[in-house]
C-alpha cells in the first residue's frame, strides 16, 4: 500500500486517464481527471465503502496524461471497452450495439448497417438496441430516398444494376441512372429524416412536387409524392409527447443491488422518435451520478447527432467536463433534472420503462420460460407468476371437500395451500362446490388486498362458469380458465377452446398444477372419508383413546378388518394386551 501512496503523491498535476489494477494485474476501474493529483488524492482520504472495497483491491496504478480533460472523456470511454473493469459502469453483456452509418465522405454515400464504429468520416446514428428495428428503419429510407445499401465498389462500371433497383429501392447510380446532384440532395434528405427534421422534410418534398407538377416533370413528381406519403405514414404513427419544440432525449435509469436498466426516448419535433432499452452492469456502491454520467458517456461519444437537451433526473458526475466535450464537437447541449412539469412528467414515463424492464430481468431470473409461454399463449398482461388451481372431491352424496394449490414461478407455493370441507351445497352438485370453494378462496384474498396472476379450475365449461360466477358476486377481476382432465383441452373466460401445443412447458405447467389440485382434495376427501368411517364404529369404545384407535388401524388396515377380527388377534396388536382386547371385541359385537 506504501508503494501505492507514493504513486499517488508523484502522480502530475495534469489531465488524463488513471487505471487501477488488482494483484494479477489486470484492470478493475478506469476514471479520468482534469487533475490526476487532486483526484487519486481523494481516493486515500474517502471513507465511503465503496472506495474501501476498490482501493481493498489495488495493488497497482497507470496513469495516462492527456492534452486536456475532454481528450481524457473520450479515452476513458475506449479504455472501459477494451479493457471490461469490474467496478466501471458498463453495457450487460458488453455486446457491440448497432448503429445507422451514412458514409458522406464516399462520392455516393451508402446507408449501412454496423455493430463497428471507425473514425472514417461517416455519419453515425444510434444506437439502436433492436438491430430489427434498425434494419426496418434502414429499408424504409432506401424505400423512401432510393440510397445504396450494399457493399458494390461504386468507383467501377457495371452493365446493369443489381436486385434493389429492380425492388424499387435503389437509385442505382452504378449504372449512371442518377446523377451526383440529385443522388446528393435524396442523401441529405435522409439524413434530415434521422434527425427529427420531417415536418420540414414534408414541406420541402411537398414545395418540390408542386414545382414539377407546374413545369409536367410528372415522373419527378411522382417521385417526390410517394416520398411525401412515406414520410407522412411513418410520422403519423409516432405519438406526439411534448410542446416545445426541441430535440430532447430523456434518460430514466432503475437499479437494483448489481444490475440496471436504463430507458432511453427519442423525442423530435414533438413526437417520440424511439425508445431504447440498455442493460448496464454495475457495482453495488456506485451512485446515481455515476451511472448518470457513465450512461451519457457510453451513449453519445460516438454519435454524429447530438439532442439539444437531455433530460435525467440526476446532474451527473462531472458534468462541466462532458459538455465542455459537447462544445467542442458544435453541440451546446442543456441538462435538465426535471424541474419543470412537462420534463418531469417525461421522466416519470421512462423510468417507468425502466423499472418494468428492471423488473422484467429480475423475473427472468427466477422465472422458468413457461411463466412466459403461458403469458403469450394466454394473452395476459403480465406473467402469471402466482396461479392458482381448484378441485373438488366427493363419495356420490358424501364427504364433499375442495381443494386449492398455488404455484410460483412454476413451483409448489405450499404456504397458499387450502382445503375445504364443503358447507353450502347439498347432494352431489360439482359445479356449485367449485362456486362454494372459488368464492371463499377469493373473498380471504380480498380481505389480504392480494390476488393471484391467473385461476385454474380443474374441469370443463361447466365448472368454469361456476367460478366466473363466484368472482363476478364478488367484483373480482383475475384472468381464470379451466382444463379438462380427460381431453387436457384448455378453456377461457368465454368457453373458448385455447389452442396450445402439446409440448408447450406452459400447458405441462398447468397440467401439473391440475393434477396436484386433484390430489390435493382426494388426500383431503380420504381423510375426513376415513375419519368419518372411524367415527362410526371405534368412538363408540370409551376404553380406548385416539392413539390406540390409530395402532388398530394401521395394524388391521380397516375397522371391517378390525370387527371381523377375533378376541385373541385383537391382543397380538401392540400396547392393547388382552383385557382391552375383551373391552373392544364385545363392544363391537354387542
Amino acid at each position: 500500500m506504501s508503494g501505492l501512496k507514493n504513486k499517488i503523491k508523484t502522480a502530475p498535476q495534469a489531465p488524463g486517464v488513471y487505471l487501477f489494477k488488482n494483484d494479477k494485474n489486470k484492470t478493475i476501474y478506469i476514471g479520468k481527471a482534469a487533475n490526476l493529483k487532486n483526484r487519486l488524492s481523494s481516493y486515500l482520504s474517502r471513507e465511503d465503502n465503496r472506495n474501501r472495497i476498490l482501493m481493498s483491491h489495488t495493488v497497482d496504478i497507470d496513469i495516462i496524461i492527456t492534452n486536456s480533460d475532454v481528450e481524457a472523456l473520450t479515452l476513458e470511454e475506449s479504455l472501459i471497452k477494451l479493457n471490461k473493469p469490474r467496478y466501471n459502469v458498463r453495457l450487460k453483456d458488453d455486446k457491440k450495439f448497432p448503429y445507422l452509418k451514412i458514409t458522406v465522405h464516399e462520392e455516393f454515400p451508402r446507408i449501412v448497417f454496423t455493430r463497428n464504429i471507425k473514425p472514417d468520416g461517416s455519419l453515425i446514428f444510434g444506437p439502436y438496441t433492436s438491430a430489427r428495428a434498425l434494419r426496418q428503419t434502414r429499408d424504409a429510407l432506401c424505400r423512401i430516398f432510393k440510397l445504396v445499401s450494399c457493399s458494390k465498389d461504386l468507383a467501377k462500371s457495371y452493365t446493369r444494376p443489381c436486385l434493389e433497383y429492380n425492388l424499387d429501392r435503389c437509385s442505382a447510380p452504378c449504372v449512371g441512372q442518377i446523377n451526383k446532384k440529385e443522388y446528393r440532395n435524396f442523401v441529405n434528405k435522409a439524413i434530415k429524416f434521422l434527425k427529427g427534421s420531417s415536418d420540414e422534410l414534408e414541406r420541402e418534398i411537398e414545395r418540390r412536387m408542386w414545382e414539377c407538377a407546374k413545369k409536367e416533370k410528372f415522373k419527378a413528381a411522382a417521385i417526390l409524392r410517394d416520398q411525401l406519403l412515406a414520410i407522412r405514414r411513418i410520422s403519423q404513427r409516432q405519438q406526439v409527447v411534448t410542446t416545445k419544440d426541441i430535440n430532447r432525449d430523456v434518460i430514466g435509469i432503475s437499479r437494483s443491488r448489481f444490475s440496471c436498466v436504463a430507458c432511453l426516448f427519442r423525442i423530435r419535433e414533438n413526437r417520440l422518435m424511439s425508445k431504447e432499452i440498455f442493460h448496464l452492469k454495475i457495482s453495488s456502491q456506485i451512485s446515481d451520478e455515476e451511472i448518470a454520467s457513465s450512461f451519457i458517456r457510453l451513449i453519445y461519444t460516438h454519435l454524429s447527432f447530438i439532442p439539444d437537451e437531455i433530460a435525467i433526473s440526476v446532474l451527473p458526475f462531472e458534468w462541466d467536463i462532458q459538455s465542455k466535450w459537447f462544445r467542442e464537437k458544435g453541440f451546446k447541449v442543456k441538462i435538465s433534472t426535471g424541474n419543470k412539469e412537462e420534463n418531469k412528467r417525461l421522466l416519470k414515463w421512462a423510468q417507468r420503462n425502466a423499472d418494468s424492464e428492471l423488473a422484467k430481468r429480475v423475473i427472468k431470473r427466477r422465472t422458468s420460460g413457461a411463466i412466459f409461454e403461458l403469458q403469450n399463449h394466454l394473452q395476459l398482461e403480465k406473467p402469471p407468476r402466482w396461479i392458482e388451481a381448484f378441485d373438488v372431491s366427493n363419495l356420490k352424496e358424501k364427504f364433499a371437500v375442495g381443494s386449492s394449490v398455488a404455484f410460483r414461478d412454476g413451483k409448489p407455493y405450499k404456504q397458499r395451500y387450502r382445503r375445504y370441507k364443503i358447507k353450502r351445497v347439498r347432494g352431489q352438485n360439482d359445479f356449485a362446490m367449485i362456486k362454494e370453494i372459488v368464492s371463499r378462496r377469493v373473498m380471504d384474498l380480498d380481505r389480504e388486498k392480494k390476488m393471484p396472476d391467473l385461476l385454474l379450475i380443474d374441469g370443463g365449461k361447466g365448472q368454469l362458469s361456476a367460478a366466473i360466477q363466484a368472482i363476478r358476486e364478488i367484483d373480482i377481476t383475475v384472468p381464470i380458465f379451466a382444463i379438462a382432465k380427460r381431453s387436457d383441452q384448455l378453456f377461457d373466460a368465454y368457453g373458448n377452446v385455447v389452442s396450445i401445443p402439446g409440448s408447450s412447458r406452459g400447458l405441462i405447467l398447468l397440467k401439473r398444477l391440475r393434477d396436484e389440485a386433484h390430489r390435493f382434495a382426494i388426500g383431503y376427501h380420504r381423510k375426513v372419508r376415513g375419519k368419518k368411517i372411524t367415527e362410526s364404529i371405534l368412538d363408540k369404545i370409551s376404553s380406548i383413546g385416539e392413539k390406540r384407535k390409530l395402532t388398530l388401524l394401521k395394524y388391521f388396515g380397516s375397522t371391517e378388518a378390525i370387527n371381523k377380527a377375533s378376541e385373541e388377534d385383537i391382543a397380538k396388536v401392540p400396547n392393547i394386551g388382552k383385557k382391552i382386547a375383551k373391552i373392544i371385541y364385545e363392544s363391537l359385537h354387542t
